[in-house]
Parts: C-alpha cells; sequence; structure tokens
C-alpha cells in the first residue's frame, strides 16, 4: 500500500512539472544560419527555359527563431560560383530578386524578372544588345534572405545552390533601345572597356518601338548629387546631355516638385544636381530625344520631365485587368495589346499590385491574370469556380479576400466612374474604392 501511495505521489509531481514546462512562453532568439536551408529542386541538373515559364519555383526551411512569426524573403542570383559583395570600386556580382510572395517559404520567382537580371549580369541592357547568334545556357548560383520586419539581427543568409543551365531570352521589348545617366551614384565610366556593365542598372529604356522616348527611375541618395545623361558609351565627347555645354557648371533642381522641366544642351557635359536639402529617395527621368541627333547635336533638341516617386513602369511586375471593363481576351493572340492599358502595377516590389481604371456603368465584372495566353493559369478572382460573385461598396469602399480561382467581382450597382484597385498577393486579399 505505501509503495502506491508512492508512485502515485510521484506521477501528481510529474505532472505538476509538466504543467510548468507548458506553461512557458516562446522567446525568440537569432537564428542559426544552419536552420536556414535553401533547398536544391529536383530539376536543378536539367535544362530551365525562362522564356515558357512563368515562374522559377525554391522552397526553403524557416530560420528557427524559437516562435512563430512571419518571415520575409528574397533571393540573390549571380553567374559565379560564389557571391561578391560591393566594396569601394567594385560592385557586387549578383542581382536580388523578390518573390512574388515575398512572405512565403513556398518561393515563386517571376521568370521575366530572373531573365532580366541575368541578362544585366551579362551586361545586356536592351534589346539592341541581345547577340544575334543568342546566348548559351547559363549556370546560375543561388542563395536565399529571411529576415523579419524591425529585428536588424533577424537576418539569415542560407546555403548556396546551382541551376546547371537556364536558358535566357531577351527580355526587352523590340526597338527597346536605352540611353545612360552618369553621375556621382552611377558612377564615372562612360569611357571605360566595361561601360555597358557598370550602367547596367542605370539605364533608361525606350518606351516602345521608335518613339525615342525613354524613362528610367533612380534611388538618389540624400544631399547633392551630380548627373547627366549619354545616348551611347564610349567617348566622354559624344553622346552626352547635360545641363550646359561648360563641363564645370552644375545646374541644381528641386525633385520635389510635381513634375519639373530640365533644361537640357545636346552635346553639353555639365551637370544637374539635386540640392543639399535633398533627403533622397527616387526620381523619374522621361527622356524625349524625337528631335536629336548625336552627330548634330547644335540642331538637336531634347526635353527632359523629373518626377519625384518611381513610375519606370518597364521594370516593374505587374497583373492584368480581365473582364467586362477591359475584355475577356486571356487567349487571343494579340492579348499583350488588349491589355497594354489594363495593368496593375507593384509600385514597391513589395507583392501589391495597384490600379486605376475608368469603368462604364454595367461594366464592373472583373478578376484579375498575372500572365496571358490560358484561361487556367494564373487567375485571381473571388472564388474557385469560374462564377461571378455580387458585391458592394460601403462608403465608397469593398475590402475582401482573393484566392488563385476564375470567380469574378460583380458590381450590380456601379454607377460609373474611377475605381481604384488593389490586390494583395501576399495575404490574398483586394481593396475596391471609389476615386473622385
Amino acid at each position: 500500500m505505501k509503495k502506491l501511495y508512492i508512485l502515485a505521489s510521484l506521477a501528481v509531481a510529474s505532472l505538476g512539472f509538466t504543467s510548468c514546462e507548458a506553461d512557458k512562453e516562446p522567446v525568440y532568439h537569432n537564428p542559426e544560419p544552419a536552420t536556414f536551408v535553401l533547398n536544391t529542386p529536383p530539376m536543378a541538373n536539367q535544362l530551365y527555359i525562362l522564356e515558357s515559364s512563368s515562374a522559377v519555383e525554391l522552397t526553403t526551411s524557416q530560420p528557427d527563431y524559437g516562435v512563430a512569426t512571419q518571415t520575409n524573403y528574397s533571393i540573390d542570383v549571380t553567374l559565379d560560383d560564389s557571391f561578391v559583395e560591393a566594396a569601394e570600386g567594385q560592385e557586387a556580382n549578383y542581382k536580388t530578386l523578390t518573390p512574388k510572395a515575398p512572405t512565403q517559404a513556398q518561393i515563386a520567382l517571376d521568370a521575366k524578372a530572373l531573365d532580366e537580371a541575368l541578362c544585366q549580369l551579362k551586361g545586356i541592357t536592351g534589346f539592341a544588345e541581345w547577340p544575334e547568334e543568342g546566348v548559351e545556357p547559363v549556370k546560375v548560383t543561388m542563395r536565399a534572405h529571411a529576415w523579419i520586419t524591425g529585428f536588424p539581427n533577424s537576418e539569415c543568409v542560407s546555403n548556396n545552390i546551382v541551376l546547371e543551365a537556364v536558358q535566357l531570352y531577351n527580355p526587352y521589348p523590340e526597338g527597346g533601345r536605352v540611353i545612360y545617366w552618369v553621375g556621382d551614384v552611377s558612377g564615372w565610366n562612360v569611357g571605360n572597356d566595361d561601360a555597358a556593365a557598370a550602367y547596367a542598372d542605370w539605364t533608361l529604356v525606350e518606351t516602345g518601338k521608335d518613339t525615342n522616348i525613354y524613362v528610367g527611375a533612380f534611388d538618389i541618395p540624400a544631399g547633392s548629387k551630380n548627373f547627366r545623361f549619354y545616348t551611347q558609351l564610349g567617348d566622354w565627347g559624344k553622346g552626352s546631355i547635360g545641363s550646359s555645354t561648360d563641363g564645370s557648371v552644375n545646374k541644381e533642381f528641386d525633385p520635389t516638385k510635381d513634375g519639373v522641366q530640365l533644361d537640357p544642351v545636346a552635346g553639353g557635359q555639365g551637370n544637374w544636381c539635386t540640392p543639399a536639402t535633398w533627403e533622397g529617395g527616387f526620381v523619374t527621368f522621361t527622356v524625349n530625344l524625337s528631335n536629336y541627333n548625336v552627330d548634330d547635336p547644335d540642331n538637336s533638341t531634347v526635353t527632359i520631365l523629373a518626377q519625384k516617386g518611381n513610375y519606370d513602369f518597364s521594370k516593374m511586375n505587374f497583373i492584368y485587368l480581365v473582364g467586362d471593363c477591359s475584355a475577356w481576351s486571356v487567349d487571343a493572340d494579340n492579348a499583350t495589346e488588349i491589355y497594354a492599358n489594363y495593368k496593375l502595377y507593384d509600385y514597391d516590389s513589395n507583392g501589391i499590385y495597384t490600379g486605376t481604371f475608368d469603368i462604364a456603368e454595367g461594366k464592373a465584372t472583373f478578376r484579375f491574370y498575372s500572365e496571358l495566353g490560358n484561361w487556367d493559369k494564373g487567375s485571381i478572382g473571388s472564388q474557385t469556380d469560374d462564377n461571378p460573385v455580387e458585391v458592394a461598396m460601403t462608403d465608397g469602399n469593398y475590402a475582401g479576400a482573393c484566392v488563385s480561382g476564375k470567380g469574378s467581382w460583380k458590381f450590380p450597382a456601379w454607377t460609373g466612374g474611377k475605381m481604384k484597385m488593389v490586390v494583395d498577393t501576399n495575404n490574398m486579399t483586394v481593396d475596391f474604392s471609389t476615386v473622385e
């Protein structure tokens, strides 16, 4: 009997210890790098053809932070066997890409964005720079970054993986020529042998075939920064567009104003500069060379518009608005032309797409597509089934969930006007609102 009593007491005591353990709250800790693994895809040794893909799929293990938390991810890619960080006089040898859903360990890299990044690493920054003989498949080394917003010590870098053969294609629009933004931020390398590679990230791209209008957005650090433009590389004395003919003169402009017309001089080597009070940020430049002749700069006319913010749509990811308000033509041969003006852009490269559209009365039935060509691929809708869901705005706003499906949103009471649309592919939510 005494033995049974002792065993019962021990059982109670053990339950008490278990209860104490269960009461402990999870505690955050900085991750051990070994806990963050980028998995090698099963097809890593086979050929990846980016032109026929919408995304390159990767998976990772979430770093061990000790707690369940939302983690952000990005992917670095390089054509070398290892990664080299930027240092004084040396640029990093890799590009960083944001996944389609940056907070998911199931990573999907946009195939076009990957293709363009790898082309830039090869020094190909425009349509005309693509070799006539094409480009042989390249070996790509990748690694992942993970971090928690607001926790500086939470960043963790994964192991490297290798895709043995990736087939690139020309990602630039036909006739998509480029000009160059040259200055304190991008470097003064116009005359160098490796100038094309040096300015891979500092190009303005032609808006369409033979428009001779170029757009580029650049993140200009705080303070006074000098710059001018070049239509070609290799010769400091040819192709420059500056603020004056005198190379020692800098003209200050204020990027904070909404649209500033610069006063360019074809062949000039004077610079523009941001003011000392400039707080830093993106500025978009639109350069019109319709009346420009590099061989006759004195009789050339150039116009340049500078706008605070990033409006370089050629380098942004986007999704398509498909419906009564645009067209039901996803699989049409000319679908790209049909939906040219029906795109929602990811302005901050964070998986959130925004656009404002003028929708006529009775035409507010729509869903979204991440790609064109196949009705069953890339649809983002109100529900999985291919049937519309009737919804209504309250005080000019509707917010709800979205899914990978073909159900449309339908606003029967829509009386016409502009609608702002926000699609958050991280949290799979939408927000629609009227715009005065």
